[in-house]
């Protein structure tokens, strides 16, 4: 395998900074040699005029977009969610279906902002029922996962089985099948796998 395609797609499946050591370690090539490699990676992405940059920020690089390309995409660019809100996700998840008022008993009242931003997503639907509303995970949040669409219990019952094969937690599972660069990566679930 090409090693400057292999550093080129570690900056971009990164979603962030990389360090030098990490390269280093990547291709098990001396500093210099990075850095040489690097050096070629941003000559070439300067040199075709791409809207995409790599740049060096003490010991670590990056690949962005460049600043004048930032704003122009924002609305098609995926929105951060907070730790709130993942924590929020993740009892969801689990304890689907969950009543809203449920909900708010064991996460206060920051709650009614969470579902807002997660029905945004399309993640979670809610329908009502009595004087609460009922709130389940979606379709996309199956896709998101790879997980088989179906019932809730079959749904939870796939993440359970998926976590005990690779003799995980729920949430261990959930943390390492989020895809690359998406803000789900901090999603902690409150509960271990049942056994």
């Amino acid at each position: 395998m090409d090693e400057k395609n292999l550093m080129e797609a570690a900056l971009f499946a990164s979603g962030g900074p990389i360090t030098d050591a990490q390269l280093k370690a990547l291709i098990n090539r001396s500093s210099a040699y990075v850095a040489q490699i690097m050096d070629q990676l941003i000559d070439e992405y300067r040199s075709r005029g791409s809207p995409l940059e790599i740049i060096r920020l003490d010991g670590k690089y990056v690949m962005q977009l460049k600043p004048e390309y930032s704003g122009k995409v924002m609305s098609v660019s995926p929105k951060e969610l907070s730790p709130g809100v993942l924590r929020t996700l993740s009892i969801i998840a689990y304890y689907q279906p969950i009543f809203q008022n449920e909900l708010v008993n064991i996460r206060g009242q920051s709650v009614y902002d969470h579902v807002a931003a997660l029905l945004d997503r399309g993640l979670i639907e809610k329908t009502k029922e009595g004087r609460s509303f009922k709130i389940t995970t979606t379709s996309a949040f199956c896709d998101y996962f790879g997980l088989t669409h179906g019932d809730v219990e079959s749904i939870k019952k796939q993440i359970q089985e998926k976590a005990k094969m690779k003799k995980q937690t729920l949430t261990q599972w959930m943390e390492a099948n989020v895809p690359e660069g998406d803000p789900f990566g901090a999603v902690k679930l409150l509960v271990p796998v049942q056994k």
